[in-house]
């Protein structure tokens, strides 16, 4: 199907949904999801799942930063030497996408809060026990089990908050979650300014997985499950009572009784459907660009303490020895700095894909981003070095918001979170050659890590300036094109 076809379809839908009269022959009224959710309107119930899930994901990105940060201290304690950085600053994120490329469907098949429930109570053990661990060895393996949780949460925490509103509005899940998230890296930062250096790198882990405890029991025992995935899931009654308890915390009415005009589909959660030709380019060209964009967040996430801790002047001069340091309060500092171009940048992806469009904000944010990765070449102030790293911290992490708003437009609830997790694990897959290679390569010779970054931004750029489908107004699906 062409674009053109696309958006003809698309305002039949839009004009079929001003209807909210049909009934059947035992006069119950029947109604789509879209009608549905746009009579309970977006209030209270909305607003306190964007919220949860955001905090969920906050600890996601939170992570990034508390392993770059500690890593001196580790460092020192145990005598871990370049390789066993690399594997520790690096293995959260190989196998949060083994996660994501495993596991993801299965939220698909089972249920988004079942399968979330799961993962955040082996989040919370495998991280706090990683705040007792005795040896590297035993704080390696914990991580591992830190990451397969991680592949699973945060790309159900996309799908599920763009699936609780009508679609004029599913912007706003992935708005809120990315800016929590990216919000979470700069507290993170200012936390370990506060507290570092003063509790200890074990209390400092136990204060950050703490949220994670609160988040698992009020997903227990408050939230209900995804109205969408009910409904094609075959499961109407649960969707409408889910349904009827959203209305009712958003202070509306639905009829007791109603028939939802949704087709059932049990093959739920194929990973086949993503490389179908209606999907192949999309997913290819997504893939890329989460590839990219995550090998430098994460990249510049390890970079920045390791340069601020040795010095960096354009990768010029000898490579900085390997070596126990003390890490200094004003380090902190401007890693907070740095970090809070992170949480600038879900309003900036947000504001930018509403007015801009998807397709024209990739543009933007992957062009500028290249050219700003040249000036790391030169040697500046290192003032002026922070500030190109907020600048391309930035304009890298405004595109990673728009290219999660994408993606839960583009694909049906079927296997809507499968995408997600595919997608997302190229991205960590991103984030472990970004992570490693910065460790390899400081200690050898600076520039290349500087080249690297220019590299990853030339992908992302060229990715999205092939990218040319726009989803802006188009209503979200709920099954395969071939199931209605």
């Amino acid at each position: 199907m062409n674009d053109a076809e696309s958006s003809d379809k698309n305002e039949l839908i839009e004009s079929d949904l001003i209807d909210y009269g049909s009934t059947n022959e035992d006069n119950i009224p029947t109604k789509s999801l879209e009608e549905i959710y746009t009579i309970i309107g977006v209030g209270k119930a909305q607003y306190i799942y964007w919220v949860f899930l955001s905090i969920i994901c906050l600890f996601d990105t939170a992570e990034m930063v508390v392993i770059s940060t500690i890593i001196p201290l580790l460092r020192c304690e145990w005598g871990l030497s370049v390789v066993w950085e690399t594997l520790i600053n690096t293995n959260v994120y190989f196998f949060s996408a083994l996660g994501g490329a495993l596991f993801a469907k299965l939220p698909d098949i089972y249920g988004r809060k079942k399968m979330l429930s799961i993962s955040l109570a082996f989040l919370f053990i495998a991280t706090a026990s990683s705040a007792l661990a005795q040896n590297k060895v035993q704080f390696f393996l914990v991580r591992c089990v830190v990451g397969l949780c991680m592949g699973i949460t945060f790309p159900t925490c996309i799908a599920f908050s763009t699936e609780i509103t009508k679609s004029s509005h599913r912007e706003v899940g992935p708005m809120s979650i990315v800016l929590f998230a990216t919000l979470g890296s700069f507290l993170t930062a200012v936390l370990a300014f506060l507290l570092l250096n003063s509790i200890g790198w074990r209390w400092f882990i136990l204060v950050m997985v703490s949220p994670v405890a609160l988040c698992f029991i009020v997903l227990i025992c408050f939230l209900p499950e995804s109205p969408r995935y009910l409904a094609v899931s075959g499961k109407k009654t649960e969707a409408l009572r889910a349904l009827h308890q959203m209305a009712k915390m958003n202070s509306t009415t639905l009829p007791e009784q109603i028939n939802i005009t949704v087709h059932s589909d049990q093959d739920l959660g194929s990973i086949s459907d993503i490389l179908k030709s209606d999907f192949r380019k999309e997913t290819i060209l997504l893939s890329a660009m989460y590839f990219g964009n995550l090998l430098i967040i994460f990249g510049t996430q390890v970079f920045v303490p390791l340069a601020l801790y040795s010095g960096f002047c354009g990768g010029q001069g000898d490579p900085p020895e390997h070596k126990c340091v003390k890490i200094q309060q004003d380090s902190l500092l401007q890693l907070s700095i740095i970090t809070f171009a992170a949480a600038l940048s879900g309003v900036l992806g947000y504001a930018a894909a509403m007015t801009l469009g998807r397709s024209i904000s990739f543009k933007v944010f992957s062009t500028c981003s290249f050219v700003v990765t040249f000036f790391l070449y030169k040697c500046f102030s290192k003032l002026a070095t922070v500030g190109l790293f907020f600048l391309i911290k930035l304009l890298q992490s405004s595109h990673d918001t728009v290219s999660l708003i994408v993606v839960p437009e583009l694909y049906p609830t079927t296997f809507r979170n499968t995408a997600l997790g595919f997608i997302n694990s190229w991205g960590k897959l991103g984030g472990v050659v970004g992570a490693g290679a910065v460790y390899a390569l400081y200690y050898y010779r600076p520039i290349l890590v500087v080249v690297m970054f220019s590299g990853s931004a030339f992908l992302v750029m060229v990715s999205s300036w092939v990218w040319s489908k726009e989803t802006k107004k188009v209503i979200m699906t709920d099954v395969r094109e071939e199931c209605t």
